[in-house]
C-alpha cells in the first residue's frame, strides 16, 4: 500500500500538464485511494499523509496539505502549519500550503 501510495504523490508529475498543473489529478487520486480503503488502513494512510505534510519537499507538503484539507482534518493541517511556521522559509511553505487547500477545495 506505501508504494501505491508514494506512486499516486508522483503520478502524474505535477506541472507536466494542463490537467494536472497544481497537482490537482494527485489530490484526487489519493482522495479516491483513502476512500477505497478499510479502517485499519485509512489510519495507515493518514498517518502517512500528516508525517508527508510536514516534509521539506514542497510538492509531498502541499499535496499532503490539500488531502488532509480535503478529507476535514483541520488538526493535521494545523499541525502542518505550525511544522511550517518553524522553518527557513516559512512564507514559500506556507503559500504552497494555500495552493494546495484552494486546489483541494475546487477540484475534490
Amino acid at each position: 500500500m506505501e508504494e501505491e501510495i508514494l506512486h499516486l504523490y508522483q503520478e502524474p508529475a505535477i506541472g507536466a500538464s494542463y490537467t494536472n498543473t497544481y497537482g490537482e489529478e494527485n489530490i484526487r487520486n489519493l482522495l479516491d485511494k483513502y476512500s477505497s480503503l478499510d479502517n485499519g488502513d485509512m489510519q495507515k494512510m493518514m498517518n502517512m499523509l500528516i508525517n508527508f505534510s510536514q516534509s521539506t519537499d514542497l510538492a509531498t507538503s502541499f499535496i499532503s496539505v490539500g488531502v488532509l484539507h480535503a478529507l476535514g482534518q483541520s488538526e493535521g493541517v494545523a499541525e502542518a502549519y505550525s511544522w511550517a511556521n518553524k522553518q527557513e522559509d516559512a512564507e514559500r511553505i506556507i503559500s504552497h500550503f494555500e495552493i494546495g487547500k484552494s486546489v483541494a477545495d475546487y477540484f475534490s
